[in-house]
């Protein structure tokens, strides 16, 4: 059996298992889970000093025993090891040189360029701009644990579409919005709250919302904004 075959087999044993164990042995695991990177944002972010980080390692080594009760975490763990090795394999075999011939010589090559990001994805922490004026780009990050915080009065928007997207496991995103500035919004959230201008919903449970203002269609300066949450609070608002 080729490596890829064993780890997508693998991998695939693993939810198998995962299911089976959360039937069997109901859900003590996922709350083991969840209590424990309740206990790591807290500690975190919530509390400050010693207490904060007693309750931080507390969450990690809840989150850790939870796995190790999980004989689907071992599976997937071999087929991280599997992949690692296979990878180094991989990259020390020598393998033969060829070559493509160019017929066409006159042909020039396209450059492109590395932009600078106004955001990078972050594991645990806050993510905000608009302290200070900043250039507008085009945005897609993803976070971990934290609140993102998104200021658009302090940059230009280009007169056309913009685009910002937003995921995220546990956390909140506060997005400011100019008056002059029309906006479509597609929100995904499990758990959590929404608020977009006018808009509030409390307590919504797996749904995916879908929010446009009258004149976007016809507005030369606007933007789209998709969000994915798992756990947290959205609100787009006018300042």
């Amino acid at each position: 059996m080729k490596p890829n075959d064993m780890i997508r087999w693998l991998l695939i044993t693993a939810a198998v298992v995962f299911v089976a164990e959360l039937l069997l042995s109901g859900t003590g695991v996922l709350i083991g889970i969840g209590f424990g990177i309740l206990f790591i944002y807290l500690g975190k972010w919530q509390l400050s000093g010693r207490k904060g980080t007693i309750l931080f390692w507390v969450g990690i080594f809840i989150v850790a025993m939870s796995l190790l009760q999980s004989f689907a975490f071992y599976l997937v763990l071999t087929a991280g090891i599997i992949y690692y090795f296979t990878k180094i394999h991989d990259s020390t075999t020598d393998k033969p040189q060829t070559y493509q011939p160019s017929f066409d010589q006159d042909a020039s090559e396209e450059q492109v360029f590395e932009q600078k990001s106004l955001f990078q994805n972050s594991w645990f922490g806050a993510q905000s701009a608009g302290s200070n004026v900043y250039e507008w780009q085009d945005t897609n990050i993803q976070s971990f644990i934290g609140d993102t915080i998104i200021d658009l009065n302090y940059t230009v928007l280009p007169k056309e579409e913009a685009v910002l997207m937003v995921r995220k496991m546990l956390g909140n995103v506060r997005i400011i919005v100019p008056y002059d500035i029309e906006v479509d919004v597609h929100h995904s959230v499990v758990y959590g709250s929404v608020t977009i201008f006018d808009h509030r919903e409390q307590n919504c449970w797996n749904k995916v919302i879908h929010m446009r203002t009258k004149d976007y269609q016809q507005s030369s300066q606007r933007i789209k904004i998709v969000t994915s949450v798992v756990a947290g609070k959205l609100e787009v608002v006018r300042v």
